[in-house]
């Protein structure tokens, strides 16, 4: 195989990929969705703590997470319902999303959440997670869907101009989440991975540049949430708590197992902090002043990352 063209092995590759979809598709119509009370979508960054959220969230019993797999699923007009909104099309999206959550592999091909660096050995999710589910990664009783798409899933709502109130109108089981890591931590892991690039800012932007774009994705989601307090939660790093937790659970429309919440409050593991130059800091310090005026609460929450 390896001795082909390159561009003849790449088509080759994505016709494997695209009977394998469906067949998966085929095979999803089988699944019964009928407990599904939500699907949570992950927005703002990459490397944002998404996938620290939805392993915590994959330690419900009741809760299934679909790790990437956006190229497989924005822009089908048989799974995307953001794009052209049906019921039958949410369903289709969730079976399908269901089915691959059981198997794949690392990267943005998609698949389970315990192909991702969170469940490696040097961290306690996957300890915890076998404990308590053993080798199973389908739940029994499957009532909330977490999709961890972020920053592919903020862009294809915004460069689509996708109307978020008439989709909430017609669709009572969707809701957002957006986790907040230390915004400067969070720009500098976008530019050492690559997933800067996302941002669109041309082709080498500085510290201070992606940074805004970050504060740019929380604000973004700060004021959806205001309109939609009903669909849109967000934590902060520096901010989780139990109650957190248990407004999280309440906010998915899962049970607020206290056991849960322990578990969570156990696995909730973050990164080393990076080293900041002064100016940088005051940059940043500046931004949030003028970005989140018209949030005081959210604003100082966000200027204790500069002190830290």
């Amino acid at each position: 195989m390896h001795l082909l063209p390159k561009k003849l092995r790449q088509k080759l590759e994505l016709r494997r990929l695209e009977k394998e979809k469906n067949q998966d598709l085929i095979d999803a119509q089988a699944i019964d969705i009928s407990g599904v009370k939500t699907l949570c979508l992950a927005l703002g960054p990459y490397r944002n703590l998404t996938t620290l959220s939805a392993s915590l969230l994959f330690l419900h019993p009741h809760c299934q997470v679909l790790n990437h797999g956006g190229a497989r699923m924005l822009g089908d007009p048989r799974l995307d319902f953001l794009l052209d909104y049906e019921k039958e099309t949410l369903d289709n999206f969730l079976r399908y999303a269901i089915a691959i959550s059981t198997k794949g592999k690392r990267g943005k091909a998609g698949g389970s959440i315990v192909h991702s660096h969170a469940f490696d050995e040097k961290h306690k999710l996957g300890k915890l997670y076998r404990q308590h589910f053993g080798d199973a990664l389908v739940k029994e009783d499957i009532r909330c869907l977490f999709w961890k798409e972020s920053l592919r899933t903020s862009l294809h709502i915004r460069n689509n101009s996708i109307d978020l109130d008439a989709l909430f109108a017609r669709e009572p089981r969707l809701r957002f989440l957006l986790p907040v890591r230390n915004p400067l931590d969070c720009a500098i892991s976008n530019l050492r991975t690559g997933h800067a690039r996302l941002f669109d800012l041309g082709k080498n932007p500085d510290t201070e540049r992606v940074l805004e774009a970050i504060l740019d994705e929380i604000h973004w989601v700060k004021g959806l949430q205001e309109k939609h307090p009903e669909r849109f939660f967000y934590f902060l790093e520096n901010d989780f708590t139990a109650e957190h937790a248990r407004k999280l659970a309440q906010f998915l429309l899962l049970t607020p197992d206290p056991a849960w919440i322990s578990v969570v409050q156990e696995a909730f593991d973050i990164d080393r902090h990076y080293d900041y130059p002064q100016s940088l800091l005051a940059r940043y310090r500046n931004m949030v002043e003028k970005k989140f005026s018209a949030w005081p609460d959210l604003r100082q929450q966000l200027l204790l990352f500069s002190s830290q």
